[in-house]
């Protein structure tokens, strides 16, 4: 019980009262935090603007030791990543990584890699980079740090090699599998070369960099990575679904009649 603080970002929150406000955060010596900012909603409230979503700072809060909500004491911004708010898409895009980061957090244990993930993938969207492709690195990547890490070499059944040409994944399995073993599965999705590629590449540092997929692997991509995330998970990703929604509309509303 007392102090503490530490390196955080807005994932979520919502009113509490007349004037006070539940923020959640994602910390990176913690882990999830749930906080009273007491007057956050009046007019000249101390917090200002430093509560909205996304925002990236320094958090000091007061711990209740019988209580999992705690009480914020000051939260000072370091990049408030204003453009996550400039577009629908780009907002919906960074909602992803904010329910994720939400369902992926621990109260108590705080993650570093987790959290360099969090803030570089919002980054990476406040400076305009292409958000399908940040989007399925993240998610590859979060896979990795919950340790759901699909199999991408072999088989994940039997260990077997893998032929070349299109492959299917196994959900329950968690990976790659070879012409039998996809005989046996439950549960399969067709995997083509190049989604493999992208997939193997999105675990390096530099993979919005180095490679650029065409709309019908971006689909291909999305489509694999969430379910597989939705399956572990055991919950759907509201956001994800929002966007590939409006993702969609936008596309069609610009094509040419």
């Amino acid at each position: 019980m007392g102090l503490k603080s530490s390196e955080a970002v807005v994932i979520g929150g919502h009113n509490l009262g007349e004037a006070d406000r539940i923020v959640v955060f994602y910390t990176r010596s913690y882990g999830k935090v749930r906080a009273v900012a007491a007057g956050a909603r009046r007019i000249r409230s101390r917090f200002g603007g430093s509560l909205e979503l996304f925002t990236h700072g320094c958090l000091v809060y007061f711990e209740r030791s019988q209580s999992d909500l705690h009480r914020l004491n000051e939260f000072a911004i370091r990049q408030p990543f204003h453009a996550l708010r400039s577009s629908l898409e780009l907002l919906a895009a960074a909602s992803e990584v904010a329910e994720l980061a939400g369902v992926a957090g621990v109260e108590g244990e705080g993650s570093d890699e987790l959290f360099a993930l969090i803030v570089g993938t919002l980054g990476g969207l406040n400076t305009g980079k292409e958000f399908s492709l940040l989007l399925r690195a993240f998610e590859i990547r979060l896979l990795k740090i919950l340790g759901y890490l699909p199999e991408l070499y072999r088989c994940v059944k039997c260990r077997g090699t893998l032929p070349e040409g299109h492959q299917s994944f196994g959900l329950n399995e968690g990976g790659l599998l070879c012409p039998a073993c996809r005989a046996e599965a439950l549960e399969s999705m067709a995997v083509s070369p190049a989604a493999r590629q992208f997939l193997r590449i999105a675990l390096g540092e530099m993979a919005s960099d180095r490679f650029s997929p065409d709309a019908k692997l971006s689909d291909e991509l999305r489509s694999l990575l969430q379910t597989f995330l939705e399956f572990k998970l055991g919950r759907r990703i509201r956001s994800a679904r929002f966007l590939a929604g409006i993702s969609g509309f936008f596309l069609d509303t610009s094509s040419p009649s």
